[in-house]
């Protein structure tokens, strides 16, 4: 067993996990690179079990793709993966927003309001990382609200699966508070209780970025190779 940050035990399988997951998400990792058992065994002073769960459980996560023979591999994007990614999870954000119709929403609203602040913070550290957290953070809040599970378990594969295209994206526009004046005004208008503009709001957010993120994404693979 290890310990994460937080103080809270892990096995040795989810901490590989999680360093392998980050460094997709950033791209030290690059898109169709192998994840090599012994190379990873060698890195990480691990032995073979606990390597093969963590890409058995990355697997599960969509980060990275598997081939008889071919072994493990950091998941490839062409551009019409990127653009049917954007366009579900549009539609499912959208959907998200639509569930919030007739609840008391004055909880939700301070959470959101919080992450904007925090957000806030990060933009004027300069602090990238923690300003992408934020940033998926402050969605993550309003699909849990909806307590709406079947959406919740789609986006939570389409949001990470997502996560390596995002984050270029954001890494070529930062130091941008682009994201940030978009969470400020939907809160505003999940706060005046006009969801078709909170949830019109959120899918242009997402969609507004799409041909970006395929540009983006694919100029970076291409100076990788």
């Amino acid at each position: 067993m290890t310990t994460d940050m937080s103080g809270l035990p892990q096995t040795i399988s989810y901490h590989i996990l999680q360093k392998l997951r980050w460094r997709i998400i950033t791209g030290d990792l690059k898109p169709g690179q192998p994840l090599r058992e012994q190379e990873l065994e060698a890195e990480y002073g691990s032995s073979r079990g606990p390597i093969r769960e963590s890409q058995r459980l990355l697997l599960q996560t969509g980060l990275v793709e598997h081939q008889p023979r071919r072994g493990f591999r950091v998941r490839s994007y062409t551009p019409d993966d990127i653009r049917n990614i954007y366009d579900l999870r549009a539609l499912l954000e959208g959907r998200t927003i639509e569930n919030l119709a007739g609840r008391d929403l004055g909880i939700l609203v301070e959470l959101l309001e919080g992450r904007c602040k925090v957000m806030e913070g990060c933009y004027k550290a300069r602090d990238l990382e923690a300003y992408f957290h934020e940033n998926s953070a402050f969605h993550q809040c309003i699909i849990d609200f909806t307590e709406n599970r079947p959406i919740a378990q789609v986006l939570l594969y389409v949001n990470e699966i997502s996560l390596p295209v995002r984050y270029r994206l954001l890494k070529t526009a930062f130091p941008s508070r682009r994201s940030l004046d978009y969470h400020e005004q939907i809160t505003s208008h999940i706060k005046a209780g006009d969801l078709p503009k909170a949830k019109s709001l959120t899918e242009a957010h997402i969609l507004e970025n799409l041909d970006r993120a395929i540009e983006t994404f694919q100029s970076d693979c291409l100076e990788a190779n």
